[in-house]
């Protein structure tokens, strides 16, 4: 079979095969989560975020605990400012790879790149020192905890009050020094309360042991050249476009990456259009478009969170699924947080669920299922029963 013979169900397995998603994996979530190119943190508390959700519809038998134990505990996966400058998870091995290539990322006027520069003075390299030297060898604390050791609460409060007013005054060198190591995870993420928002918990790096992050010496060129790549292995099939929605790097620079990766054939383009554009695969999944090649489907249903790098972006969605959604995510009252249906390879519609952990109930406030034939599939309401489950839940209301 030729690459023009290939049909769309075979290249919707392609994308899902290679995003994990058409049967739960085996893998440790350091791989899944390298293979997928990181998770996106979002605080969203509708039902469990979306970074657990993302692995619970990629990973065998995952749980809340396996994630934490990963990121607060074994340091296999780190909590960074990524992609747009989102807060993302990603493996260890690679922090440095995703910390250089989305450094100059510019979002809300300003980027990490500039940011370091502002700061590249005696004063606040001064400051960064006093706190590694008065956190060292401290066990993990929150931001007031912090202060509160270091006998500043009183200004921190002061500068909190300032910022909020959009008046920033008591402006210590010492908490833009803080603020500084956060977004490098120099100040670790070692732990997050329990609560609707979950509090993050700091620490050194080298307090649980990490002295140098790995791979820190690459340039920033290399490491967006082992990022993109990574990128367009993990989508399947993909375009410029869909990079520079995902990532927030700019256009000129992912088609300048992209032609260096099509010279050495490292991607290559695919032979058909689609919808006028052109798209592209890595090298390595060549075979998965020979109809002889194995992809094994679990044949079973997908609840994908909004935030999911599936379907975050909403052109490409709809070129190779025929499906797109919307949803607004600030509004603060009736706000749907649609869990998209994923069934033999297809987008069927959505449900809006939301977990009442008070009285331990999961709530189905809508099941929107556009396919008729999807409308009694058994699977979609044993996959609510499992999603259910992974919230603890008693009872499951679905109202009608």
């Amino acid at each position: 079979m030729t690459l023009n013979e290939i049909s769309l169900d075979r290249i919707r397995k392609i994308i899902l095969y290679s995003n994990h998603l058409l049967t739960r994996s085996e893998k440790s979530i350091d791989e899944i989560v390298s293979d997928i190119c990181g998770l996106q943190y979002d605080p969203n508390p509708t039902i469990h975020l979306n970074q657990y959700m993302m692995l619970w519809n990629r990973k065998e038998n995952f749980t809340t605990s396996d994630l934490d134990e990963a990121a607060y505990l074994n340091f296999k996966i780190i909590e960074t400012i990524a992609f747009k400058r989102n807060l993302f998870f990603v493996p260890l091995k690679e922090y440095s790879m995703y910390h250089l290539a989305t450094k100059d990322i510019v979002r809300w006027g300003t980027s990490e790149e500039l940011k370091e520069k502002y700061a590249d003075n005696e004063r606040d390299k001064l400051a960064e020192l006093e706190l590694i030297e008065r956190l060292s060898n401290c066990e993990g604390l929150t931001a007031k905890q912090i202060w509160e050791k270091l006998n500043l609460i009183e200004e921190w409060n002061e500068y909190l009050k300032g910022r909020a007013e959009n008046n920033y005054r008591c402006e210590l060198p010492i908490f833009h020094a803080f603020f500084r190591m956060t977004r490098r995870s120099d100040l670790l993420t070692c732990g997050r309360k329990e609560g609707t928002f979950r509090e993050p918990i700091y620490t050194l790096r080298q307090n649980v042991g990490i002295e140098n992050w790995p791979c820190a010496d690459m340039d920033s060129q290399r490491a967006k050249i082992y990022v993109i790549e990574k990128m367009v292995k993990s989508l399947g099939i993909t375009n410029s476009a869909q990079i520079t929605s995902l990532s927030g790097i700019k256009s000129d620079e992912i088609n300048a990456l992209f032609e260096d990766l099509i010279a050495k054939k490292t991607i290559i383009q695919f032979p058909v259009k689609f919808r006028n554009r052109y798209y592209y695969m890595h090298s390595s999944n060549y075979e998965l478009f020979n109809s002889n090649t194995a992809m094994e489907d679990d044949g079973k249903v997908k609840l994908i969170s909004p935030m999911d790098t599936i379907v975050r972006d909403k052109k490409w969605l709809e070129t190779f699924f025929d499906y797109s959604f919307s949803f607004e995510y600030f509004k603060k009252k009736g706000m749907k947080w649609p869990l998209s249906i994923l069934v033999d390879n297809k987008f069927v519609g959505y449900l809006d669920c939301k977990m009442d952990r008070k009285k331990h109930v999961f709530i189905v406030k809508e099941k929107n299922i556009f396919d008729n034939r999807y409308i009694t599939d058994y699977r979609i309401t044993n996959a609510i029963e499992e999603l259910a489950k992974f919230h603890d839940a008693v009872e499951i209301i679905e109202r009608k």
